[in-house]
């Protein structure tokens, strides 16, 4: 059930950075939502690993987590900085 969940969140963080990336304005709000989805289906891959739930598709999922967050990292590697120094300025 959790691996459900997290391969639904990391496609929904995952499409939200699209989104973000292909508008034409930096939309600060949607990137963070976008990191805390990718972040709550990394929750939801390492419960689904704590509870033991049969199948592969718990493997699939922490792969297409890591592949996914490998893929961010490359593309931008100071996207975390620029949320954090948003968030920091804004509060």
């Amino acid at each position: 059930m959790f691996s459900k969940y997290s391969i639904g969140l990391v496609m929904a963080g995952s499409l939200l950075l699209m989104l973000n990336r292909a508008m034409s304005k930096y939309s600060e709000p949607l990137a963070l939502i976008a990191f805390l989805l990718l972040f709550a289906a990394a929750g939801a891959v390492f419960m689904a690993a704590l509870k033991r739930e049969p199948g592969q598709l718990k493997v699939w999922s922490i792969s297409a987590l890591f592949i996914i967050l490998f893929a961010i990292t490359w593309a931008e590697p100071l996207e975390i900085v620029r949320l954090l120094a948003w968030i920091k300025n804004t509060i």
